[in-house]
C-alpha cells in the first residue's frame, strides 16, 4: 500500500513546468509519443522556420504491406489544430505507387511558410536484393541476411515491446535504414536544393517574436519568478 501511495501521489508532478534542477538525482520522463508517435511538435515551432523535414517513422504497422501514414496523418491533424503550416498528406499515394522506402510531401505552390516532408518508413524492399545501392547480393549468406520481414513474421524481433535485440537483429535494422537512406540520397539532395531556392526567395520566414516577455507569457513557461529575481 505504501508503494502504491507513493506512485499515485497527486503532488508528484506539481512543479512539472518548472526548469529542471540539474543537481537533482531524480527526474520524471514522459514518452513523447502519447499523442502521436512522431516528434513534429518540437520541429514545427514557428520560431524555427523549418524548410525541410526528413523524418524516420519506426512505428508498428499491422503488416509489412500496410499503409505507413497513420502517425503522419495524425501529425498533419495536430498541425492543423494548432494553425501550423504542414503539407497535405495524400494517403492515396500508397494506392497509386505502392509501398516505398520514402515519400515526399511538398507544400502547395505559393505557400511560402510550409515545409517539405520526406517521410522514411520501416520497409524492407530493395534491401532484400542489394547490400548497397546498385550492388546486388551474391552469396547465400548475404541473401539470407537481407531476406527478413519486419511485421509479418510472428517470430520477428522487431516488436515495439521488445527492448533487447540480438546482434544480428540490431545490425539488420541498422543496415536496412542506412541502405534506405542512401538509396534515396538523390531525393534528399533534390529536396535540399528546392529548399535553398525557396529560402533565397523568402529570406525570413520567422514571423514570431522571440522577446523575453512573450516567451515568459507562454503557458508552458508560466511559473513564480520571484525566487529567480531574488537571486539575480
Amino acid at each position: 500500500m505504501r508503494q502504491e501511495k507513493e506512485i499515485c501521489d497527486p503532488d508528484e508532478f506539481e512543479r512539472i513546468y518548472e526548469p529542471l534542477d540539474v543537481k537533482s538525482k531524480k527526474i520524471h520522463v514522459v514518452d513523447s509519443g502519447l499523442t502521436f508517435n512522431l516528434p513534429y511538435p518540437l520541429i514545427l515551432r514557428p520560431q524555427r522556420g523549418v524548410d525541410l523535414i526528413i523524418s524516420f517513422d519506426f512505428s508498428a504497422r499491422p503488416s509489412d504491406s500496410s499503409p505507413p501514414f497513420k502517425e503522419l496523418l495524425l501529425a498533419e491533424k495536430w498541425a492543423r489544430m494548432n494553425k501550423l503550416p504542414f503539407p497535405k498528406i495524400d494517403s492515396k499515394v500508397f494506392d497509386r505507387e505502392g509501398l516505398k522506402e520514402c515519400y515526399v510531401f511538398k507544400p502547395n505552390k505559393g505557400d511560402k511558410s510550409c515545409p517539405t516532408v520526406i517521410h522514411f518508413v520501416l520497409a524492407n524492399i530493395n534491401f532484400r536484393n542489394f547490400k548497397a545501392p546498385g550492388v546486388p547480393r551474391d552469396t547465400d549468406k548475404e541473401i539470407e541476411f537481407g531476406d527478413f520481414d519486419i511485421f509479418d513474421d510472428p517470430a520477428s524481433p522487431f516488436s515495439t515491446f521488445n527492448f533487447q535485440y540480438s546482434n544480428q537483429a540490431f545490425k539488420r535494422l541498422h543496415d536496412l535504414m542506412e541502405f534506405n537512406t542512401l538509396n534515396n540520397i538523390e531525393v534528399i539532395k533534390e529536396a535540399i536544393k528546392d529548399s535553398i531556392l525557396q529560402r533565397r526567395e523568402n529570406p525570413s520566414r520567422c514571423s514570431v517574436s522571440l522577446s523575453l516577455n512573450e516567451i515568459e507569457n507562454k503557458k508552458f513557461l508560466k511559473r513564480d519568478t520571484s525566487n529567480a529575481k531574488r537571486h539575480t
